[in-house]
């Protein structure tokens, strides 16, 4: 009976003082594209959308005297979100997304190749860093092109142990990602 309150104190203990990090779940994309638009109307078919991290669920950590001392996670399918917006900025910029792949202009595939965000203890004015990796493979007719984009920011917030704190700074993220994706496709 002893051991059993012993071990009942001990899960209080454990459970009340460990802090809860909370999975980031991205928001979708908003119309806040603004830059540039087509003048004549292209058709562009999104083939696909891949997510080629191999740690799928992890987006950084947060560091504390050169220690990772908590890991970010999201359950958030990125690939969905990332199409789900790329088509919603391409539309917003004036191509047409409502084609098939042998009808369309530019036929696209997007590689997430990485996503990194790292907060740390070191900096007053940016404490908050974030990587997105993208890779696009553009295919006009029989030409090939591979684009490579990678967005970085940083900003410095308040500390927090939590992934969800960090959602806007990464939905920041994906969008200028997205917007950097499309602004460039309005040239070919």
């Amino acid at each position: 009976m002893r051991n059993l309150v012993y071990l009942i104190v001990i899960a209080l203990f454990m459970g009340g003082c460990s802090y809860k990090n909370e999975s980031i779940t991205l928001q979708s994309y908003k119309a806040d594209y603004a830059g540039e638009v087509l003048q004549d109307k292209k058709t562009v078919y999104i083939a696909a959308v891949k997510d080629t991290r191999l740690d799928k669920r992890t987006i950084g950590y947060v560091e504390e005297n050169d220690k990772q001392l908590v890991r970010l996670f999201s359950d958030t399918d990125f690939s969905d979100k990332y199409k789900e917006g790329l088509s919603h900025a391409l539309n917003l910029a004036g191509f047409d997304t409502d084609t098939s792949a042998d009808q369309a202009y530019l036929t696209l595939e997007v590689y997430i190749k990485d996503i990194k965000l790292i907060q740390n203890d070191k900096n007053f004015n940016e404490n908050l860093k974030g990587t997105i990796e993208i890779e696009v493979v553009i295919k006009k007719g029989t030409e090939i092109i591979k684009q490579n984009f990678v967005q970085k920011a940083g900003k410095w917030i308040k500390p927090s142990y939590s992934s969800k704190d960090l959602e806007p700074f990464l939905y920041t993220l994906f969008s200028d990602s997205i917007n950097n994706v499309v602004s460039r496709l309005t040239n070919y």
